[in-house]
């Protein structure tokens, strides 16, 4: 019998967990907590809510639209993004009060969450990205290990998203509110 001619053998979904789940998820929050971040949560998917306005959000209204490859229409489309979720089941939500600090913490997260092995974990972070003064948007990005989209710039309604798990999130009435910023970390 030629190589060729074996019989190809069943592909099984076979999932041997390299670590215990709780235990995970309680260590992704832990480090969260010791970035800066105020609480994490673990979510289901399901929950977050993807809404086609949430991109006319940053294309009339944010002064960074089409200027970074982290922002529309760069990032993920509401369609992408809805795809992308359908691959995932788990996610850690992420609330602190400053938006540096956020997208820091999601990639220093989504790093230890690899390690855990979660292999498909990815950050979606708060706000236009500022690694770089000038992004430039007809060329790749080069500082991909740190960069990541927010939320909003893929089209996830954060505020509901927020709002599913009781958490705290207003619309600001002054400059001086204290500010409620949020990421997310898809894991598995």
């Amino acid at each position: 019998m030629h190589r060729n001619d074996l019989p190809i053998p069943e592909v099984r979904n076979i999932i041997v967990p390299q670590y215990n789940p709780d235990d995970a998820y309680n260590s992704l929050i832990k480090k969260a907590v010791e970035l800066g971040c105020r609480q994490g949560v673990v979510i289901r998917t399901e929950t977050i809510v993807i809404a086609r306005w949430v991109q006319l959000k940053c294309k009339y209204g944010c002064d960074e639209y089409g200027k970074k490859l982290t922002c529309p229409p760069h990032s993920p489309s509401y369609e992408e993004m809805k795809d992308i979720l359908r691959e995932y089941h788990t996610a850690v939500l992420l609330h602190g009060h400053l938006s540096w600090q956020m997208r820091y913490s999601i990639v220093e997260i989504e790093k230890a969450a690899f390690s855990l092995g979660f292999y498909k974990a990815f950050g979606l972070g708060a706000g236009p990205c500022k690694l770089c003064e000038n992004c430039v948007t007809t060329s790749t990005c080069i500082r991909t290990a740190e960069a990541r989209p927010s939320m909003e710039a893929c089209g996830i309604d954060v505020y509901q998203t927020v709002r599913n798990h009781s958490l705290k999130i207003e619309t600001l009435k002054d400059k001086t509110d204290e500010v409620n910023i949020y990421g997310l970390i898809l894991l598995e």
